[in-house]
């Protein structure tokens, strides 16, 4: 059997390759507002392991004092990438707040259809003088990223693409800014590539019975009948519970 691909790569970067990808989640969530989100979560194997094992001894040390410090040099200097190790790109990591927005309820999601579908998440505006940067820096970004730093994403293109097992191929690319660095510009990019991801089913508040996520999930999801509850760790005594999607069933 093939192992299925999964891997991203920071394009044009000290690190050209592309990187293992060690954790990827695909959940949804269902927050005490009446919300319905997609969440993703990624975290890569360490920068110099694409490379070969054999990377670090071959780099050349010498830093020249003089090189001009921009976010390009940055993104380009692999002492700068070692010291960080690997990327965590993720909307469930630091926040639960983030994540891409699937319905409110006017229009509930339908996953039967959820076939093929792009989505465009927090495209960043053109700079110009009468931009409100108050009103952007407040803003919630779907995703954070700890690249090099806490730096930032942006300008996410993410497709999704049903397979015949029911799991999903995910391409998933996007801009950088190196901001921990003091660089706000989103002129870097990344693209990952992720074959056979299967859907870990939608979480929902932890103080809510099942009879009460049930009434709300029906306000925000199509064909609720191709649902059930899930326990999210079977061994456990304290039991939690999540949504997972079946699909349709014939008799």
């Amino acid at each position: 059997m093939t192992t299925p691909v999964r891997t991203i790569t920071f394009i044009d970067s000290a690190y050209p390759k592309s990187h293992k990808i060690t954790e990827f989640v695909w959940s949804g969530r269902l927050d005490k507002h009446g919300q319905l989100w997609f969440d993703l979560h990624l975290r890569s194997a360490d920068y110099y392991l694409s490379e070969g094992e054999d990377y670090l001894d071959d780099i050349d040390e010498d830093e020249s004092d003089d090189e001009e410090y921009t976010s390009l040099a940055h993104w380009q200097a692999p002492i700068v990438w070692d010291n960080y190790h690997c990327c965590t790109l993720s909307s469930t990591y630091w926040s639960d707040d983030q994540g891409i927005l699937l319905s409110t309820g006017n229009t509930p999601f339908d996953f039967d259809n959820f076939i093929t579908h792009q989505f465009t998440v927090d495209i960043a505006p053109q700079i110009n003088s009468d931009t409100d940067e108050d009103e952007e820096s407040a803003e919630v970004p779907a995703f954070s990223i700890y690249l090099l730093g806490h730096d930032e994403c942006k300008n996410h293109q993410i497709h999704f693409q049903r397979q015949q097992d029911n799991t999903y191929h995910i391409n998933w690319s996007g801009k950088i800014a190196l901001f921990y660095a003091g660089f706000d510009e989103f002129i870097h990019q990344f693209s990952a590539q992720l074959e056979n991801i299967p859907f870990d089913g939608f979480y929902f508040p932890k103080s809510w019975d099942l009879d009460k996520a049930a009434l709300e999930f029906k306000k925000v999801l199509s064909h609720f009948e191709h649902y059930e509850f899930a326990l999210i760790n079977p061994q456990s005594q304290i039991k939690q519970w999540k949504l997972s999607y079946i699909g349709k069933t014939y008799p």
